[in-house]
C-alpha cells in the first residue's frame, strides 16, 4: 500500500481545471492507494469545490476536515488550513473527525479490515500571534502554547486509537523539524521552539512509540520537504513533513522517499512524500 502525503497550499487548483485535475496529480504521485493533502483552503461553504473534491477521484472515497473557525482562520477569506485524504474505495475507510479541530488540521481514515488507523495530519505552524480559543470563550496564550497544546490533544486520540487495537500511521506536516540533521543551514534552538521539538520527540513520538519511517530507512540522509521560496542563494530547507508509524507496522515499511524536485511540487514550496507498506 503507497501513501502520499503533501501540502498542495491550495487544493482549488487541482479542482478547477481538468488539464491539471486531481487524477493527474495523483497518477504523477505514483498513484497511491491513499493520498493525503494539507493545506487545502476550502471553506465547507465552498459548496462546488467540496462537491468536486468528493468527486474529483473516481474509485475513490473522500475524508476531509475543514477550517471553520471563525477567529483564527479568517485570513484568505477563511480559506485557510484544511486536510483532504482519497482512499481506494475497497478499502471501506471510516473518517473520524475530531470536535476540537475546528481548524481542520487531522482527519483520521479507519481501515479495520486492516487494523490500520492513517491521519493526516496539519500541525500548527508556533508563531507569537495571539490564539483565540473556542473552549475558553476568548483569547488564550499564543500559537506557540497552542502548538504544542494541539500535539497533546493528538497524542490523546492516538493513545484511544491504539487502545481500540489500531495499528498507526500519521503522516502530513508537522512543521517541526526533529534534529540538526532535518534542517539547511541551521536548526532553531531558541525558545520556544527547542521546547516544543523535544516535547514532540519524547513525549509524542517517543510516547506513542512511533518511528519515522524515513530516517529508520535512511538514517544519515540529508532530505528536505520544505523550501523557502525567496531563498536563491544558499540552500534554506527543512524535513518538516514526514510518516510516523507503529512499532508494530514498523516491519511492513518496505519504502519511503521525498520527491524533492521542484517539478514534483507546482504552487507548493513543500515536497511531497510517501511510504509503501507491505
Amino acid at each position: 500500500m503507497r501513501i502520499v502525503s503533501w501540502n498542495v497550499e491550495n487544493l482549488a487548483h487541482w479542482l478547477e481545471n481538468d488539464a491539471t485535475g486531481l487524477p493527474v496529480l495523483h497518477a504523477r504521485l505514483g498513484s497511491p492507494e491513499v493520498l493525503c493533502l494539507q493545506e487545502v483552503r476550502i471553506r465547507p461553504q465552498d459548496q462546488a469545490l467540496v462537491a468536486r473534491m468528493h468527486s474529483a477521484l473516481p474509485g475513490f472515497s473522500c475524508h476531509a476536515s475543514l477550517n471553520h473557525d471563525p477567529h483564527n482562520g479568517r485570513f484568505r477569506g477563511g480559506r485557510a488550513y484544511g486536510v483532504a485524504t482519497w482512499l481506494r474505495a475497497d478499502l471501506d475507510a471510516t473518517p473520524l473527525r475530531f470536535p476540537w479541530d475546528t481548524e481542520g488540521r487531522v482527519i483520521v481514515s479507519g481501515l479495520p479490515s486492516l487494523g490500520v488507523a492513517i491521519a493526516n495530519v496539519y500541525a500548527v505552524n508556533g508563531t507569537g500571534r495571539p490564539h483565540w480559543d473556542a473552549e475558553h470563550g476568548g483569547p488564550y496564550g499564543n500559537r506557540h502554547q497552542f502548538k504544542q497544546r494541539f500535539i497533546e490533544r493528538l497524542g490523546d486520540e492516538a493513545r484511544a486509537l491504539q487502545a481500540d487495537g489500531l495499528d498507526l500511521v500519521l503522516i502530513g506536516d508537522w512543521n517541526v523539524s526533529r534534529t540538526h540533521q532535518d534542517t539547511a543551514p541551521r536548526l532553531r534552538t531558541e525558545e520556544p521552539h527547542a521546547t516544543a521539538r523535544r516535547r514532540f520527540n519524547e513525549e509524542f513520538v517517543a510516547g506513542l512509540g512511533l518511528t519515522d519511517a524515513f530516517r529508520h530507512l535512511y538514517p544519515d540522509a540529508r532530505a528536505y520537504t520544505w523550501f523557502h521560496p525567496r531563498s536563491r542563494h544558499r540552500l534554506d530547507a527543512a524535513r518538516v513533513d514526514f510518516a510516523l508509524v507503529g512499532e508494530s507496522l514498523l516491519p511492513r515499511v518496505v519504502g519511503a522517499g521525498i520527491e524533492d524536485d521542484p517539478a514534483m511540487r507546482p504552487g507548493s514550496d513543500h515536497a511531497p512524500l510517501w511510504i509503501e507498506l507491505s
